[in-house]
């Protein structure tokens, strides 16, 4: 999903106070370039036992990541709820209830659009490469919509990007916003604690509570492939002899003043799942503050 990047800039700008949610594990698309946006999966059936089973160990804000249990999935969700735009991406050609927006990863191919919704057929990317996804929303807001949007990739725009879009019908829009090479691969600065992690606490704006824990697994979401310079920042204490993990296999991490530096090569297929582990366990008082990916 090398579109990710740019179509979070383009949400983020056209839907001000956007709540969203990310249904695409085992790949994801929009954590982590979409602040505030959950984690979660539109068909956990369909997942491998071995992979439900290692996103069932993730809480992302001390609650269980999405689709995976129906009970937690009803839990009120304030910041859901109050949003004006409710967007959840997801790979299934259908509407997800309770979204004012739904974003189909790779479009909705042949399926007919659901009485009373509209579609707005979106092509964002490298101009070489382009992506195609569908949003689906209700009729009546159409228009404005591809209004905001028109107005968000209007101001995006640098040298050399095409922006576009028009009303088809009454019922379809399409909008391009396709970007020259290399595309658009933004730094990453994250919040510890916004990511999905397993660990029992939640943590809040000082960082992730490390202290005495023997490992930590984080759900960084989906990077386009390509080289990417992490680092890791901590605080209430020096990481000490921590050993770094990609997919649970060890990675040369070099330690720096408060904190550890690593060159990632992430997956193509899933997210990638980043590990900490200490022999002891943390020292007293550490934690994780910030993951910085740079390309």
């Amino acid at each position: 999903m090398s579109a990710a990047p740019l179509l979070a800039a383009l949400l983020a700008r056209a839907m001000p106070g956007l709540a969203a949610r990310d249904l695409g594990l085992p790949l994801g698309a929009l954590l982590p370039w979409l602040p505030g946006t959950r984690a979660g999966t539109a068909d956990a059936a369909a997942l491998d036992p071995a992979e439900r089973a290692l996103f069932g160990r993730f809480r992302q804000h001390g609650r269980g990541l999405l689709g995976l249990d129906p009970i937690a999935d009803a839990e009120p969700d304030p910041a859901w709820e109050a949003a004006r735009d409710r967007l959840a991406w997801t790979s299934l050609a259908a509407p997800v209830p309770g979204a004012t927006v739904t974003l189909v990863a790779g479009g909705t191919g042949e399926a007919p659009l659901p009485e009373g919704f509209g579609r707005i057929i979106l092509v964002a990317g490298r101009d070489d490469a382009p992506e195609r996804h569908d949003m689906l929303l209700p009729e009546a807001r159409l228009g404005d919509t591809l209004d905001r949007l028109c107005a968000a990739a209007a101001a995006l725009a640098g040298p050399g990007w095409q922006p576009g879009g028009r009303s088809l019908s009454r019922r379809q829009a399409s909008l391009s916003l396709l970007v020259p090479r290399p595309g658009h691969v933004p730094d990453l600065l994250l919040p510890a604690a916004a990511l999905p992690h397993d660990l029992a606490v939640a943590g809040g704006s000082e960082g992730l509570p490390l202290d005495g824990a023997r490992q930590v697994r984080l759900l960084i979401g989906s990077l386009p492939p390509t080289r990417w310079r992490l680092s890791l920042r901590f605080t209430g204490a020096e990481p000490g002899p921590a050993a770094l993990f990609l997919d649970g296999l060890r990675i040369p991490a070099r330690p720096v003043p408060g904190g550890l530096v690593a060159g990632i090569d992430p997956p193509t297929r899933h997210a990638p799942v980043l590990g900490l582990a200490w022999r002891d366990g943390a020292p007293p008082g550490l934690r994780l503050v910030t993951l910085e990916a740079r390309p």
